[in-house]
């Protein structure tokens, strides 16, 4: 009876290993010592259990007290997706070497099994123990147009009108230097001051020679 009950344990034990599966890490995976979270995932199908715990293991000796646990109580989430969890290694940098696995256990203590076990995957040295984010500046260039509102200079427009020139000449006729026409008209002619005086002076003259003879 107890070799029964042994056969059928171990007989349930390994229809729970072939639903449960381990995606991520695989054999191409490399995780990074100094980096402080990495990520797992798993597929399940509804006759799974509904949680189990996740365990760090290393058979080539590079992890001491192997198995490590990293996840208690993990939920097996929903079934045929991809399900994800975020693991942290308890005493923070996580161990270098290789043939790390990942192992998804029951999370009966009394009855422990291996669930799902990833294949061999390695840890190497690197990485930021913390999350850096990169800021890109972003430079917003505000472009505008100046618009300058002014009184454009006075432009004095007018009619050239004509010049009198006054000369002891009859007339005088001349140019204006400089002058956008060009145009001048004819000045006023007329007797100069000087010789009107003389012209005075001559008739009183006359006047008292025409005088004197009467007398």
């Amino acid at each position: 009876m107890y070799k029964l009950t042994a056969a059928l344990a171990a007989l349930s034990a390994l229809g729970l290993t072939g639903a449960i599966t381990v995606e991520s890490p695989d054999r191409d995976t490399v995780w990074q010592s100094g980096t402080s979270s990495q990520t797992i995932s798993w597929k399940a199908v509804s006759t799974d259990a509904d949680s189990f715990v996740v365990q760090l293991v290393n058979q080539a000796g590079f992890l001491t007290d192997s198995p490590v646990t990293l996840i208690s109580n993990q939920s097996t989430g929903s079934s045929d997706i991809v399900n994800t969890a975020t693991v942290t290694f308890p005493n923070g940098n996580w161990p270098e070497g290789t043939a790390f696995q990942i192992n998804f256990v029951t999370s009966e203590k009394s009855n422990a099994a291996i669930l799902a076990q990833s294949n061999q995957f390695n840890i190497t040295s690197g990485g930021s123990s913390s999350s850096s984010s990169s800021s890109s500046a972003s430079s917003s260039s505000t472009s505008g147009s100046a618009t300058s509102t002014g009184t454009s200079p006075t432009t004095l427009s007018g009619t050239s009108s004509a010049v009198t020139v006054t000369s002891t000449d009859a007339s005088a006729t001349g140019n204006i230097p400089n002058s956008s026409n060009g145009t001048t008209t004819a000045g006023t002619s007329g007797a100069s001051p000087v010789a009107a005086s003389g012209l005075l002076a001559t008739l009183v003259g006359v006047v008292g020679l025409a005088a004197a003879a009467l007398v």
